[in-house]
């Protein structure tokens, strides 16, 4: 679902990773994403959480990038301490204000 960034530069910041993925996503897959419930998130984090952390060096050497998704995962209580879930969350919560269809009356 998740195209590998064409950037070979890595993200530091939650936001900079949601952009660049959001960067390559086509269009229906950010409408499907938004339209996603919290419980899909879940599948999604398991489908390609492994991918996003090994694009973004997560697990090798990206201390920014994973500070900042264990801050994240502090400053909300989060119950799910997976800081590639940070992302998804992140990402989901940004196309829920673009890309959510909703009813015109």
């Amino acid at each position: 679902m998740f195209p590998k960034p064409m950037n070979t530069e890595v993200p530091l910041t939650i936001e900079e990773a949601v952009s660049m993925l959001l960067a390559d996503l086509p269009l229906l897959d950010r409408t499907r994403l938004g339209a996603m419930t919290t419980e899909e998130l879940n599948l999604i984090n398991k489908v390609v959480g492994l991918q996003i952390a090994k694009d973004f060096r997560l697990w090798s050497g990206n201390d920014p990038l994973l500070n900042a998704c264990l801050e994240a995962i502090d400053e909300n209580d989060a119950d799910d301490a997976d800081p590639t879930m940070v992302i998804v969350r992140a990402m989901w919560a940004k196309l829920q204000e673009t890309h959510v269809l909703r009813l015109v009356k």
